[in-house]
């Protein structure tokens, strides 16, 4: 049986305006003058270039590479792929929803956690997929995905696609590499792992960081919105064996990722010490947190993201203390999924260490 959805296993798709790169590509020579893209005329008083400045006006005015080649060839130095295991789209929300396209045809199977990142759902309903949901594991305070328990609902129900955070939003748990690769090879022969990696840039202790390079029968999804703080202008991109990445780059809105990220993009990612200063910062006001929170007496779980999630003992608990905030203007996170209605996810930020917020977040006694 084929990897992909039944619609595309045999069907090759041509993408009909592949982008001035690759007519460069094309003719062996550099295009010069563009008038075969109906872009605007330049203008001198365009507001763009008053608010921002004459180059960022520029990129806004000009179709971005469709392909992201320039691009694709820094985040697979990154990563330590090959540019073609490399594909780019608007962040990884985009990267979920392109994969259900290329892997599920509507009536198909997924599995995923009982309370994981609600987007997966969001757009495995829109698909037309059956959804499978399985516990968390819970044991001695902690709370974190059922690898074993989602590889056998795999099994047992024939599915498609297992989804994974990892590390996991919202309980911020992280499994190692040897778990990772364990679970991909308990799947079925035809299910491909979504690997939702957004926040494994926090994973700074060797033992913690994702597996290197390509992993056979996994779907890897990254992001620049975090360790690079790039959210606004959604960049996102997928690992995948070279076959996978040409199928899905036939079924990608080509044009996504405009002129103004890719530029953004290659300029954080040029810059050697950036990211790196980023999360480390981001790393120790995690810890900060996390100690000022359990000196106050909350349940704090282990966290390798930029949050961290606070456990009440029951979920009216956790919606009183998120309503108190929201009278005072400030806005935390309460899972909407039933299983996980009693946690609060609090983003690492200055701000969070306010005593004001930290009251908040503590129950009336």
């Amino acid at each position: 049986m084929s990897r992909f959805a039944s619609h595309l296993a045999d069907h090759t798709i041509v993408n009909p305006f592949p982008g001035l790169v690759r007519l460069e590509q094309t003719i062996g020579r550099p295009v010069t003058v563009r008038i075969g893209s109906n872009e605007s005329v330049a203008e001198p008083t365009s507001p763009l270039a008053a608010r921002f400045g004459p180059a960022l006006a520029e990129l806004a005015r000009t179709y971005p590479d469709p392909y992201a080649q320039v691009l694709r060839a820094r985040l697979a130095a990154l990563a330590g792929v090959a540019p073609e295991e490399v594909l780019v789209d608007t962040g990884a929300d985009s990267l979920i929803l392109l994969a259900l396209r290329l892997f599920c045809a509507p009536g198909d199977t997924v599995v995923t956690s009982a309370g994981t990142y609600p987007t997966f759902r969001y757009f495995a309903e829109g698909c037309g997929t059956r959804i499978e949901e399985v516990p968390y594991h819970e044991a001695q305070g902690l709370r974190r995905p059922d690898l074993a328990g989602l590889a056998e609902r795999a099994r047992v129900r024939q599915a498609r696609l297992v989804y994974l955070a990892n590390p996991d939003n919202p309980t911020g748990w992280n499994a190692s590499g040897d778990a990772i690769r364990t679970l991909v090879e308990a799947l079925p022969e035809d299910c491909t792992l979504l690997l939702d990696e957004a926040y494994s840039d926090f994973c700074i202790e060797t033992a913690d960081r994702p597996l290197a390079g390509v992993l056979p029968g996994a779907f890897r999804l990254r992001t620049l919105s975090k360790a690079y703080a790039l959210a606004g202008l959604r960049v996102g991109y997928a690992v995948a064996p070279a076959g996978w990445i040409g199928k899905a780059d036939e079924i990608r809105p080509q044009f996504a990722v405009s002129s103004v990220a890719q530029a953004a993009a290659a300029a954080v990612l040029d810059e050697p010490t950036y990211s790196a200063r980023l999360v480390s910062n981001t790393v120790q006001l995690r810890q900060t947190l996390e100690r000022v929170l359990s000196d106050r007496g909350l349940q704090v779980l282990p966290s390798w993201t930029n949050f961290v999630a606070i456990r009440y003992d029951s979920a009216a608990t956790a919606a009183a203390r998120q309503q108190a905030l929201w009278a005072a203007g400030v806005a935390v996170h309460r899972p909407p999924h039933p299983a996980m209605q009693d946690l609060l996810r609090v983003t690492v930020h200055p701000d969070a260490l306010q005593t004001s917020i930290l009251d908040g977040l503590c129950p009336t006694r």
